[in-house]
């Protein structure tokens, strides 16, 4: 909600009056804390430490330490690809000298720390305060090997050894790249969790590569990304039977070439003769499944690189994303969802970027992944004061549990991005930062409740849509509005369309937020068109920021929905004007918005209505290894902890068996949600398993049943730790389960089952 600007003095009351409550039951166990850790990369282990020790005080001194519920710390990467490793005789494996060197500093003067794991585009690194010279062996051998980069589509190679040019191709089939870089990642983690055993109130967590990204809209046409794009569109190969990610491919597959032509306008021979555009052009069928196929690697390499760093013993709640805020969609492909880490936090860079937009990028990444947001790049480049310490106050508002100003720097010429001392801006950002850090110093972090689960629904605006006032071409409520074949209850308004409410928002009670949820789409049936933006405004403050909310031309031919979360608690208790608006192209302008609704959030999450509640499933498998169908509502959705991984049918030869899973809530409930966690263990079977085609369905007697919501052809992309969210038209019912009538492939088996981590019922 970043224009809205309440007094300060509202702030710290809501704030305050948080103190002492309730820890949410997902997230850190600092979960009232707000972090401030400046970016320094400036110690090495070549140094005097008594030097860096002076530095480091320094920082202390002119930021201010904070207090218990605003720390400030400091970040750094670890390079475990080119700074830190030994030489080719070793075969380039990780060298601990500085990581431990810097862990040593921070123990002695008691400095939290989050790690960077650099080791992506930006592996070779380079900031002006950067210590030390660069090792670039390690990154040339694997360039050297051929297939391993990412390549233009003249052929030409897109790495560079030097300023965050390491491009190598995202590929699974790229294994020199991937099995090196797994390895010292890895490695680099076992010691900063050695670490944090004995200093656990000094870790705060991980970054996942900066910016995991494309160079442009001419990459990457690597032959490996061409063969696994071939594979990924018709399940075949690693995506098909007995694969590493079967069940992982294109949802739903191409079932022959001639069904791939007619959805593309083309005319290939064979999957053989298949090869992307060499020109883009956006909103043509074609391009845009090539760029679906660019968007998926981008999100495989975060979800690989996460679980990786899972492996080596960081809790995944403590792992964050770190990508550009779609800076550059098609260029790029930087969407949303690649900012969160699988079953971790999200995480994003921002530079420049006003306050008053920071809400259409802030409130999306919050509506997925969980509850725990950071920003690990933060600079508002900017020599106002009031816009460097509005910065970071939005971030707080927004419900950041870190972030990471750029940078604080002891060299003899500062850059621009110097906290002080900025030949461009002086002393703004590290000011404001200060002023910040004294300002919070003993204010608890709002505690914000996970996407999935905002709390209870207390103002539902498709239930209020006849007291709207509504204004434009077309709109109307869809109970089962689709969007990818995605079903939930819709308020459809075609693009110019406007939809005002007028209502008095509930109180919330001390320890309480007030949340907006909602996702937007574009129905399915609507041909290419695009863009659009969609608002939402609360007595004229835009909660989506100054842009809103923006659906590139992507968007029409991968139709999927984009959820979003704003807290909106400053305005609980009072008499407000609410507008929906869409605005953009009227082309097939077929804009809806999934479900919204204003939500106050619930101390411990207990408002579960399956929460160890009795399940019955048509088969189950695994019992002993991690499978039991009592799993499914035991309140663990983080795939594979104490052993628990969730509850796993039988296999079936095919996928058109039908498997299903039932919960009794104990009597009859009014229900309108269901949450479908996927699974999500440690292993590349990790979101496999999830039906493509299933009912929910509810009963009174267990007997009758009654259809809830029905999906087809579930073209979601399901990722683990992205909770898959189903609301419907409420019902009283005591039974509700989950029948799956198509199900999905699992990785490393020939199979088809039907696998989820948990299973969650709301009123």
């Amino acid at each position: 909600m970043a224009p809205f600007r309440p007094s300060l003095a509202i702030y710290l009351t809501l704030a305050l009056s948080l103190a002492g409550c309730w820890v949410s039951a997902w997230g850190t166990d600092t979960e009232d804390i707000t972090y401030i850790l400046p970016i320094y990369e400036g110690a090495l282990a070549s140094d005097v430490r008594s030097d860096d020790i002076t530095i480091l005080k320094a920082m202390k001194s002119k930021i201010g330490t904070g207090g218990s519920k605003t720390k400030l710390g400091f970040s750094f990467s670890s390079w475990s690809l080119s700074r830190d490793i030994k030489s080719e005789a070793d075969d380039y494996v990780f060298d601990p000298t500085n990581l431990n060197y810097v862990l040593g500093l921070a123990k002695e003067l008691s400095l939290p720390i989050l790690v960077h794991a650099n080791n992506g585009r930006w592996a070779d690194c380079c900031t002006s305060n950067s210590d030390g010279g660069w090792n670039t062996a390690l990154l040339n051998h694997i360039a050297a090997a051929g297939n391993t980069t990412q390549i233009d589509s003249s052929g030409k190679s897109l790495y560079g050894s030097l300023f965050g040019s390491n491009y190598f191709s995202f590929s699974r089939h790229n294994s020199l790249y991937r099995s090196y870089k797994k390895r010292n990642v890895q490695a680099s983690m076992k010691v900063l969790v050695a670490w944090a055993a004995e200093n656990p109130s000094l870790f705060v967590g991980v970054s996942l590569d900066s910016e995991t990204i494309f160079p442009n809209i001419n990459a990457d046409y690597n032959p490996l990304i061409i063969q696994e794009w071939r594979e990924w569109l018709q399940h075949s190969g690693i995506y098909g039977p007995s694969g590493d990610y079967f069940g992982q491919g294109r949802k739903p597959a191409f079932t022959s070439i001639s069904q791939f032509n007619q959805a593309t306008g083309k005319s290939f021979s064979s999957w053989d003769s298949v090869v992307p555009p060499t020109t883009f052009t956006a909103g043509d069928p074609f391009c845009e499944e090539w760029h679906r196929w660019r968007l998926t690697l981008v999100e495989n390499i975060v979800g690989d690189t996460t679980a990786w760093i899972a492996e080596a013993g960081v809790p995944r709640y403590k792992i964050f994303g770190h990508q550009t805020p779609e800076i550059d969609f098609y260029g790029f492909a930087d969407d949303f969802p690649s900012a969160v880490a699988a079953h971790g936090g999200a995480g994003l860079t921002m530079y420049g970027r006003s306050p008053a937009d920071m809400g259409s990028a802030n409130n999306p990444v919050r509506g997925m992944g969980s509850n725990n947001v950071g920003n690990f790049e933060l600079n508002p480049l900017t020599s106002d004061a009031n816009t460097a310490y509005d910065t970071i106050l939005t971030l707080y508002n927004d419900g950041y549990k870190i972030a990471c100003p750029n940078a604080y720097e002891v060299v003899a010429k500062p850059d621009q991005y110097s906290l002080f001392g900025s030949p461009n801006f002086g002393d703004t950002w590290g000011n404001a930062i200060a002023k910040f850090i004294s300002t919070f110093a003993n204010t608890a972090r709002n505690l914000q409740p996970p996407p999935w689960n905002p709390g209870e629904n207390v103002y539902d605006l498709y239930d209020n849509f006849d007291s709207a006032v509504k204004s434009g071409p077309d709109n109307s409520l869809a109970a089962n509005g689709s969007t990818g074949n995605m079903s939930r209850k819709t308020i459809f308004s075609h693009v110019g369309g406007k939809i005002t409410y007028t209502t008095k928002l509930p109180s919330v009670s001390t320890g309480q937020r007030l949340n907006f949820w909602t996702s937007v789409g574009i129905r399915d049936g609507a041909g290419s068109g695009g863009d659009a933006s969609f608002q939402v405004k609360i007595n004229g403050n835009a909660l989506f920021g100054s842009n809103g909310l923006i659906l590139p031309k992507n968007y029409w031919i991968w139709k999927r929905w984009l959820p979003a979360m704003v807290d909106v608690t400053p305005w609980a208790g009072t008499d407000v004007t609410i507008e929906l608006t869409t605005t953009g192209s009227a082309t097939y302008g077929w804009t809806q918005w999934g479900a919204p609704a204003f939500y106050a959030s619930v101390n411990d999450l207990h408002n579960n209505l399956a929460l160890n509640k009795a399940v019955k499933v048509s088969s189950e498998d695994g019992r002993g290894a991690g499978w039991d169908a009592a799993y499914l509502t035991d309140g663990n959705v983080v795939g594979g902890t104490d052993g628990r991984n969730g509850w796993s049918s039988a296999s079936h030869s095919t996928p058109d068996a039908e498997e299903w899973a039932q919960v009794d809530l104990g009597s009859s409930k009014p229900v309108s949600k269901v949450v479908l966690h996927p699974r999500g263990d440690l292993t590349t079977a990790a979101g496999s398993g999830f039906p493509t085609a299933f009912r929910i369905e509810g009963s009174t007697d267990g007997q009758q049943w009654t259809v809830l919501s029905a999906q087809t052809d579930y073209g979601a992309t399901i990722r683990a730790g992205h909770a898959e969210i189903f609301p419907f038209m409420s019902r009283s019912v005591r039974y509700v389960r989950v029948v799956g009538t198509e199900l999905s492939g699992v990785a490393d088996e020939s199979g088809y089952r039907m696998q989820f981590t948990e299973m969650e019922v709301y009123a």
